[in-house]
């Protein structure tokens, strides 16, 4: 019978090009997952009326009021943002650590030496905001879970890591740098699913990333 697979997990994750937070190593329990590709987001409620902004926005634009036009369809934008799912944008595997949103160099393949740490960058949409006065917090939870291609778990942890922010702006920017470093894996293909938590506007999504271990 083949040993079980040690698997430390190594995370740091960036969010508004901030500081990554501290990294954690931990050793996890293995647990079953039905082998599903991608978790799909949840449905979201009743389309959105921007209409008012939108009107207000054409009339401060047609006046030369552009500022102002801005504004009327920040808000449209935050309250689309607020109603529709967690949402990946883009995920994807990268070469070094991102420098910002949209500010990143994809790696080049998805194949990885033993023991190479994986480093991911994602863009999230839909999160929501908690507000305390004119300060808007996010609180997001980031679980993952390893599977081989066949679909078998092989480990997985929950709240490996979190991410609350505070700004007075509801920034809709957010990337996820998440650097994943597994041990004790053999040579062969395997899937990472990494699941987004929104505790503040109660929503969740999840992407995996597939990825072969070479010799």
């Amino acid at each position: 019978m083949r040993s079980p697979v040690s698997i430390p997990v190594l995370a740091a994750l960036a969010l508004f090009a901030a500081l990554p937070a501290a990294a954690q190593t931990q050793q996890v329990t293995p647990t079953q997952q039905a082998p599903d590709r991608v978790a799909p987001a949840p449905l979201g409620p009743t389309p959105t009326d921007i209409s008012a902004e939108a009107r207000r926005a054409q009339e401060a634009a047609a006046a030369g009021r552009a500022v102002e036009a801005l504004d009327a369809l920040d808000e449209a934008a935050i309250a689309i943002s607020e109603k529709m799912p967690l949402t990946i944008r883009r995920a994807t595997f990268v070469a070094e650590e991102p420098q910002g949103y949209g500010v990143f160099n994809p790696r080049d393949s998805t194949s990885f030496e033993i023991g190479q740490p994986l480093l991911v960058y994602a863009e999230l949409a839909g999160q929501g905001w908690r507000r305390s006065g004119d300060i808007f917090r996010t609180d997001l939870v980031l679980d993952f879970e390893l599977r081989r291609a066949d679909g078998q778990s092989l480990v997985a942890q929950q709240a490996f890591n979190t991410i609350a922010t505070a700004s007075r702006r509801r920034n809709r920017e957010f990337f996820l740098y998440v650097t994943y470093s597994f041990s004790g894996l053999e040579p062969g293909d395997y899937v990472v699913r990494t699941t987004v938590r929104d505790r503040a506007g109660n929503k969740q999504t999840a992407f995996d990333l597939t990825f072969a271990v070479r010799r």
